[in-house]
């Protein structure tokens, strides 16, 4: 069933953990539970362990959580912020959601 909610799915360098973790927080209201899921890998970092033998140790966090679109608006802005002083370790992606059960 459509709604108006969004889902994001965001990725981020663990390192920015607590950084990442205010700007959620900030929208709890918005944004009331999330699901966190821990070492993240990346295709490109499964590709350079099996080519290298070398297993990095830099890993991700995701953060997939429903809200409002005002919500994740307001949520994007600060990633896009963040992102412009860090130069990199964050992504964020925005989808319908759609209820399936």
């Amino acid at each position: 069933m459509p709604s108006s909610m969004q889902t994001l799915f965001l990725i981020y360098d663990k390192t920015m953990d607590n950084e990442v973790r205010a700007i959620i927080e900030r929208e709890m209201a918005g944004i009331p539970r999330y699901t966190r899921i821990d070492s993240v890998i990346g295709a490109r970092m499964v590709q350079q362990e099996a080519a290298t033998g070398y297993k990095a140790h830099r890993r991700n966090r995701m953060i997939l959580a429903v809200a409002e679109p005002a919500v994740i608006a307001r949520i994007a802005e600060e990633l896009r912020a963040l992102r412009a002083r860090k130069g990199h370790g964050v992504r964020a992606f925005v989808v319908p959601l759609v209820e399936v059960i």
